[in-house]
């Protein structure tokens, strides 16, 4: 991974304000045992640029604050998983598909959200753990896989205005 400029600040930050913004909007729907949440199609943006995966974590944090089951599950245990499944998600696109298949990753970041919510929502008592974590996988997988064409056609708008968000050398 390559420094971390103003300009990757600037973004993270974006990216996590956005995050929490979108999640906030659907608050009704973006908390509890099923959930959907519009701002998890940000996730995608770390197949662009890893340092992304921060905004993500941050976004996660702030967008928890107001969950109903805020608490040090929610404030650390959820950005924790965002990252590590981000950057999981952004290595096996780089290095293993050799940035092909995008699709693949997005499915391995939905599964290991499904997981870590599944597993924070069991300890919670709020339901079986293989039925928590398949719903929020399945929330997960609709909008991680569906979006992704939405945010690489996003990506390919940018790059045309030389704004893109693709990591790369000199920027």
């Amino acid at each position: 991974m390559s420094r971390f400029s103003n300009r990757r600040v600037a973004l993270v930050a974006v990216v996590a304000a956005l995050y929490a913004v979108l999640t906030w909007g659907v608050a009704p729907i973006g908390y509890g045992p099923l959930q959907f949440r519009v701002s998890e199609v940000l996730k995608v943006l770390v197949l662009f640029d890893p340092w992304l995966v921060l905004g993500i974590g941050i976004g996660t944090f702030f967008a928890n604050l107001m969950s109903p089951f805020a608490g040090p599950w929610d404030l650390a245990w959820m950005p924790f998983s965002d990252l590590v499944g981000g950057l999981l998600a952004w290595a096996t696109y780089r290095f293993l598909l050799r940035e092909r298949w995008p699709l693949i990753p997005m499915a391995l970041y939905a599964t290991t959200t499904g997981l870590a919510v599944g597993l924070m929502l069991w300890a919670f008592g709020l339901g079986g753990f293989w039925f928590l974590t398949a719903s929020v996988a399945a929330s997960e997988i609709i909008i991680l896989v569906g979006g992704t064409p939405l945010m690489f056609w996003i990506e390919d708008v940018l790059e045309q205005r030389n704004v893109g968000l693709r990591t790369r050398e000199g920027r």
